[in-house]
Order: C-alpha cells, then structure tokens, then sequence
C-alpha cells in the first residue's frame, strides 16, 4: 500500500469515493474546479491510498490557524475506504499519515466530525486514541 498526496489523475476516482460518501450529492464540475485549486494548496492536506494502482482511500483535512488556539489545528474533513478494502488497515494508515503530518507541521491538535449514527466510525476513531468532545450544529443556507 502506497499512501501519498492527489494527483490530477487521481479526480475522477476520488470523486467516485467522495460522492459514495456524501450520497450522491456532489457535482462534478464544482468537484473538479476545487479539487484542482487545492492541488498544490500549502494549507489542504489531501492523501490516497493506492494498492495494484488503484486508488482506494482517501483523507481530506486542512490546516487551520484558530484566534483560540497557540498553535495550528488540522481539520479532517473526509475519509472513505472502498467497500472492498475496508477492515484491512488502510483507514488506520491514512489517519496515521495525517496525524504525523500535523505533528510534523507544529499542530495541537486533530479535529474531525462525524454522522451522529456512524458508530462504526466512531468506534474506529476511539480505537486510534480520539476523544468524544462535542456535538456540531448545522443550518444550511
């Protein structure tokens, strides 16, 4: 297994994964134009997951800098392994990547959300040392 940054090659794979994890709901060509933006972005940390040339995790995050905090935080914005794949380590690796690229980019600390009835993820996410802390409010414009 290879775990490295997106490639412009990689789009059309990781919006098939992405879009399976938000059902559906992304649209391509927004997709597309922002993922190209965040490409060589020094603030987006976007890593695969490759085995036999197949793309098959993926973890979005960023780096963010809070008025509230002394140091950088990243934010884990999305991680999906392929159903075929999933069991195997990869999700592990791909949070392990990002957690030592925070560290290694002077973070205090990793942050991620999830869907409240996700409890296979959460159970994932306290098995690799994350904490429950608080509920996140949404209002859609």
């Amino acid at each position: 297994m290879i775990i490295r940054k997106f490639e412009l090659n990689d789009l059309d794979r990781v919006f098939e994964l992405l879009n399976e994890l938000y059902e559906g709901k992304l649209k391509y060509d927004v997709f597309s134009k922002i993922y190209q933006d965040r490409l060589n972005n020094d603030t987006s940390y976007y890593v695969v997951s490759v085995i036999d040339n197949k793309v098959v995790g993926v973890l979005t995050s960023e780096l963010e800098v809070k008025l509230t905090r002394e140091r950088k935080q990243m934010y884990i914005d999305t991680i999906i392994v392929d159903k075929d794949y999933r069991n195997k380590g990869i999700g592990k690796a791909l949070m392990e990547n990002a957690i030592n690229f925070a560290i290694n980019n002077n973070c205090e600390i990793v942050e991620l959300t999830s869907k409240l009835n996700n409890e296979n993820a959460h159970r994932f996410y306290e098995g690799i040392g994350f904490k429950k802390h608080s509920y996140k409010f949404k209002k859609y414009l």
